[in-house]
């Protein structure tokens, strides 16, 4: 299948590891020109390597898209390298889990608050404007299943708190910048087989092993699947809705999480 986005200019974050990265190299495959956005120097020049090698058109940058100094900045670079991101896929790491009794501080909400959405701000001002300018853009958000419905089996208060903001924040966006064919929407990950969740399970409830991982899937998590997702089942979706084909499709929060989301609509 032909995506139609041959050419196009990828900016992504987090593109250095896990989601990201499988991203990332699909849209190189698609004949986009990518931009490796992350903070890790080794890991930025990891991905780019493997790209380059099987013929993509590839950069990196180094930035943390917290600050916006450095949004303004791997923009500028990415724009000079290969023209403006037309493309955009946004995400960013926080984890302070717990229980609400076990969060004294309340300024790690605030600092989660910047993380999820504040960060997604300042990409969008950053971005937007040329993508108005030539009447086409794609801006997917990595977010997580948990900003619609918290998940009772794991203990992520500050996160079942201020991702929602973020899901508001693009779906209003979403309904301003439409009709200059600009899609915003959010990717919605369950429990997806990455370094993150395996520290999460094996930290907070002891699981180390695939067979543990499995059991907790079926008789914990209660994910229909029963089991978790592959990063690649992630990053297909990012890159369908980055296509021209999904021109139609803007202000949604997809979920792909094997199911476990109970609610019909």
């Amino acid at each position: 299948m032909d995506l139609g986005i041959s050419g196009k200019v990828a900016f992504v974050t987090g593109g250095s590891r896990g989601m990201g990265r499988i991203a990332a190299k699909m849209l190189a495959a698609e004949g986009c020109k990518v931009a490796i956005v992350a903070r890790t120097e080794g890991d930025i020049e990891e991905a780019v390597a493997e790209i380059a090698s099987s013929g993509g058109a590839v950069i990196g940058v180094a930035a943390d898209i917290m600050k916006p100094d450095d949004v303004t900045r791997a923009v500028s670079e990415v724009t000079a390298a290969f023209g403006p991101p037309s493309i955009v896929i946004g995400q960013t790491k926080f984890n302070i889990p717990g229980d609400f009794s076990d969060i004294t501080e309340p300024e790690h909400y605030v600092e989660s608050f910047r993380s999820y959405t504040m960060s997604q701000i300042y990409l969008l001002h950053a971005v937007l404007p040329a993508m108005k300018q030539a009447g086409w853009g794609r801006f997917v958000h990595i977010g997580s299943a948990a900003a619609k419905e918290p998940e009772g089996a794991i203990h992520h208060v500050i996160a079942n708190a201020t991702r929602p903001s973020t899901t508001g924040l693009l779906k209003t966006v979403a309904d301003e910048y439409a009709r200059y064919g600009i899609t915003v929407n959010t990717i919605a990950p369950g429990w997806i087989a990455t370094d993150n969740a395996f520290q999460y399970l094996e930290q907070n409830v002891g699981i180390t092993t695939d067979e543990a991982r499995r059991d907790f899937m079926i008789g914990t998590a209660r994910v229909p699947a029963a089991r978790m997702g592959d990063p690649a089942e992630i990053a297909s979706a990012i890159v369908y809705l980055c296509s021209d084909l999904a021109g139609y499709i803007t202000g949604n929060w997809i979920e792909v999480d094997g199911g476990h989301h109970r609610s019909a609509f």
